[in-house]
């Protein structure tokens, strides 16, 4: 179900919004094919009349499930919006739409959300876009660098013998 408001709830002060909004509600796809929304979005909100307007304040939160962009591995990412608030105008030409003397809060927990999605996603901070290889016992490989040694000549070495005239 939405997360619906009923106006006259505010006529006797703030209201406590506190839940979640599955997936399936929020309508939430991602452009980006590095993100997946994992969970449902946590929200704890108070909602209370401010003159022509509904004030929302609280916090909000949603699980995602990335891939890096740098390195491709899948990795969790929460979206935190600890302090998050709204105002949404009750009249003129920016006024949010009623039905059935209730204001559907989805849109606005939805767009805000959104827009709190990590640009590039990272595994962590430092990724330098190298793949983490593992091996059985769960550790990173090692890879061996070419040492360039007097038995291994290089490629281009043969064109320092070559004699043009």
């Amino acid at each position: 179900m939405p997360l619906l408001l009923k106006i006259e709830t505010l006529a006797k002060g703030a209201v406590r919004l506190r839940g979640e909004l599955a997936v399936e509600e929020l309508q939430m796809e991602s452009l980006d094919e590095l993100i997946e929304v994992g969970g449902p979005l946590e929200y704890d909100l108070t909602a209370k009349r401010a003159g022509d307007n509904i004030s929302l304040q609280g916090r909000m939160g949603m699980r995602l499930k990335c891939e890096c962009a740098r390195c491709l591995q899948p990795f969790e990412y929460r979206v935190e919006l600890p302090d998050w608030s709204c105002f949404l105008p009750l009249s003129g030409e920016e006024k949010i739409e009623l039905i059935n003397d209730s204001a559907d809060l989805t849109p606005y927990l939805r767009e805000d959300t959104f827009l709190a999605f990590p640009q590039h996603p990272l595994c962590e901070p430092g990724c330098d876009g190298s793949p983490k290889w593992t091996g059985g016992d769960g550790k990173p490989l090692k890879i061996k660098e070419a040492s360039a040694g007097p038995s291994e000549a290089s490629v281009w070495s043969k064109l320092d013998n070559l004699n043009l005239d």
